[in-house]
């Protein structure tokens, strides 16, 4: 059974300021409900919490483009190397390719994901501030509580990758200007907190969920203890907390199976599918339609986007996988129309995207449901901890267990040091391809851009390196946030 999401209406309307007045962040917006009557039980603070879930995914900045979460999956992995437009027709998030929206104040990238996060954070504070006192069962309380806690953490995690400066572990405390931190509802203007600052909150936040939730939940699309664990990993990596970052790793996984072979094939958009641990279960009457993530990154959908430029995978990064591995099934080097689904009319370019696809052939329909994190990519954080740690063994066996499962002719690592981080990293790359994870993946590392010797088109990217620690790497702080919060400064220029 699919969950039914909250009202839009509600879902956007449970708002108050965090460190902005403008009206994505406003205190009291048209048509809200009261904090006091959303959260006098727990079956309203149900309604509320759910709110915020759907607030996750519909549009931002009346853009099409930018429909949430899930849109900023395909930004971040458009923002990297490993994405590439088949075409230079279709104009939907070449800015982005091109490093410009997120690099001027009035620019789409720069508002976005400050307006999207912010509101989700804006939401959780009500509900933290307000649960407790909620009429209901205490584990009631305490589920909803730890959902909020949680998602407010996810929230900053976003916010302080795209508007700070990378973690540096080797430098603590972080003293760098990250974003406000707002932990409580009010109007009040706030200046940016320190990375270091940011990060000791999103970790207290998610060590406290993890004391309130248990693995229980009736929806995949809710956040539980094993999504816990699962941000809990994917922090730690990000601090390069290594040792962390491979034990939360291995136990958010526990109880979720890796795909086969056949199911990795089947088009990457079933919320029931094993592997995944936490995503959107998307219901039609509440489809964004040509918004919709499928509409942007399938390979069938019949939209104009898919239609005249799909996505590709970089040339040079698929020519690393072995033709044994199921993954590399998921593109097509030189597509027919016998070996590859387009919709129709749609064009084929060398590369070709096949691993997000729709069911139907030209498919109308974007009930494709969202994967946020899954069981693979656990795997993928233990091995590169461990091998980080020197554990060369235990990240061989790591990468191995997921390795096996997509590819049966894959043998046991034998590499060390550099090398068997670069094999760790070859496949999480392949693996991760399209859900968001390689622009966060470059600027953690310290590691550059680079484009080059691909087939990247230079009329879409135009931009093909820039250097590690480059300015561009942050988001700048968007205007109208400036103009409304004089606590706060703009990143440099």
């Amino acid at each position: 059974m699919k969950k039914k999401f909250l009202p839009l209406l509600l879902a956007m309307g449970l708002l108050t300021a965090t460190s902005c007045k403008e009206d994505y962040l406003e205190a009291n917006p048209t048509g809200s409900v009261d904090a006091g009557s959303a959260y006098a039980t727990t079956k309203n603070a149900t309604a509320a919490i759910n709110g915020i879930y759907r607030a996750m995914v519909v549009r931002y900045l009346d853009s099409q483009g930018h429909f949430g979460h899930p849109a900023m999956m395909i930004i971040l992995d458009v923002m990297g190397d490993d994405l590439v437009f088949g075409n230079t027709v279709n104009g939907w998030h070449f800015g982005e390719q091109r490093w410009i929206s997120h690099r001027t104040d009035v620019g789409t990238m720069a508002r976005f994901p400050y307006q999207l996060y912010y509101r989700l954070i804006g939401n959780a504070n009500l509900a933290v501030a307000n649960i407790d006192n909620a009429a209901g069962a205490q584990s009631e309380r305490n589920q909803l509580k730890g959902e909020a806690l949680a998602l407010r953490a996810f929230s900053y995690f976003n916010l302080v990758q795209l508007y700070g400066k990378r973690y540096n572990g080797a430098v603590k405390p972080n003293t760098q200007p990250a974003v406000p931190l707002v932990i409580a509802p009010t109007t009040e203007g706030l200046p940016r907190a320190s990375v270091e600052d940011v990060y000791t909150q999103i970790n207290k936040d998610l060590a406290e969920a993890a004391t309130l939730l248990t693995t229980a939940r009736t929806y995949k699309s809710h956040i539980n203890s094993s999504v816990v664990k699962g941000l809990q990993a994917r922090v730690a990596l990000v601090q390069q907390n290594w040792a962390d970052a491979a034990r939360f790793a291995a136990e958010a996984r526990t109880g979720f199976t890796l795909m086969t072979a056949a199911q990795y094939q089947d088009g990457f958009s079933d919320i029931g599918n094993s592997e995944w641990m936490w995503g959107f279960d998307h219901v039609e009457d509440q489809s964004e339609f040509f918004g919709a993530f499928h509409s942007y990154i399938s390979s069938n959908f019949n939209s104009s986007v898919i239609r005249q430029t799909p996505k590709a995978i970089n040339s040079l990064l698929y020519e690393k996988l072995p033709q044994t591995d199921v993954r590399a099934k998921m593109w097509v080097k030189a597509p027919t129309a016998t070996n590859s689904v387009v919709p129709t009319g749609g064009v084929r370019v060398p590369y070709i995207n096949q691993k997000f696809r729709l069911p139907g052939t030209p498919s109308t329909s974007t009930m494709g449901d969202i994967p946020y994190m899954r069981a693979a990519e656990m795997y993928l954080i233990e091995a590169e901890a461990q091998a980080r740690l020197g554990k060369s063994a235990e990240a061989a066996a790591a990468l191995f267990a997921l390795n096996t499962r997509r590819d049966p002719s894959y043998t046991l690592s034998t590499k060390t040091g550099a090398a068997l981080l670069e094999e760790i990293s070859t496949y999480r790359r392949v693996e991760l391809w399209g859900e968001g994870h390689r622009f966060t993946d470059l600027k953690r590392l310290n590691l550059p851009l680079n484009r080059n010797g691909a087939n990247h088109n230079p009329g879409v990217a135009v931009l093909f390196d820039v250097p590690a620690d480059d300015n561009r790497w942050e988001f700048l702080i968007p205007l109208r946030e400036i103009q409304a919060n004089k606590a706060i400064v703009q990143n440099p220029l």
